[in-house]
């Protein structure tokens, strides 16, 4: 049901007391929040059932790098007209506590699950695109649980899970918003509007980006953050040469990797990044 499992999480933060501030619902306008899809996801099978995928014989057997696989394309197309129970999904959704709060002008949309344990450690993790806070509904509960480290010390999360703005229940932003932006709008909802004086941060993706930029910028509240790569380009073969730094075998095979990605996988990132409002009418 949920895509995603979240890395191991190792986090030094045992020993920090947590305050929970009492936040009036009014301050940023904290609300419950309970998804429904039943008007939107009947328009989006009606529109996924009225497009017409190109013939099999316009895409002859071509290597993946070429792109998706048409085939595959219509196994989905069939998967969400034939038999995807989106009540199933949505209820699922709803087995955790949403709330939305308005921050900046901004609503955010949230998951908010807390440990049973008093001393749990505060922990917000940042999806990112094209995903959705639901990369991690399968994670919450063992997070909330809890676990045994190797020195045998309890430890659990009080585990926030927010949309990043523009993304699923969250408004859309202003232009020139940037990921420094929305990780000190996070690090509001987590230190204003729940109360929590320190806390964790996981970031996958372009939550990468967001996640550093709340390490980096709020280093008193954050005080441990986890990510699945960093945000920062390696260095090219010339600058490598200039600095007289050699590879090892491994280091030389991701360096290609990087290359060839930075020369044929980076076209969506180029279109989004140019002329948005007519891709967006398109």
């Amino acid at each position: 049901m949920w895509p995603m499992n979240l890395p191991t999480i190792m986090l030094g933060l045992y020993g920090y007391p947590l305050v929970l501030a009492q936040v009036a619902n009014g301050a940023f306008g904290l609300q419950p929040f309970h998804i429904d899809l039943s008007h939107d996801f009947s328009k989006m099978i009606k529109q996924v059932e009225d497009t017409e995928l190109p013939a099999d014989y316009e895409f002859p057997e071509i290597s993946p790098s070429f792109g998706l696989d048409p085939s595959l394309l219509k196994s989905w197309k069939d998967e969400w007209t034939t038999s995807f129970d989106w009540e199933k999904e949505q209820a699922a959704m709803n087995e955790f506590n949403h709330f939305k709060a308005t921050i900046e002008g901004l609503e955010i949309h949230f998951i908010h699950e807390t440990s049973d344990a008093p001393d749990a450690i505060p922990l917000i993790l940042l999806h990112g695109w094209p995903g959705t806070f639901m990369e991690f509904g399968s994670v919450i509960d063992d997070l909330k649980k809890g676990a045994t480290t190797a020195t045998g010390k309890p430890v659990s999360f009080n585990v926030i899970v927010p949309s990043l703005p523009g993304f699923a229940f969250s408004s859309v932003p202003p232009a020139n918003w940037t990921a420094q932006d929305t990780g000190r709008v996070f690090n509001t909802l987590m230190t204003k509007v729940l109360g929590y004086e320190r806390y964790a941060v996981h970031g996958t993706d372009w939550g990468v980006s967001v996640a550093y930029s709340m390490y980096d910028g709020f280093n008193t509240s954050v005080r441990a953050a986890h990510f699945n790569f960093l945000p920062f380009l390696p260095l090219q073969p010339d600058q490598l040469a200039a600095q007289n730094i050699s590879l090892s075998p491994l280091e030389e095979f991701e360096e290609q990797r990087f290359l060839e990605w930075n020369t044929a996988g980076i076209g969506y990132f180029i279109e989004q990044t140019n002329k948005v409002r007519s891709y967006i009418i398109v």
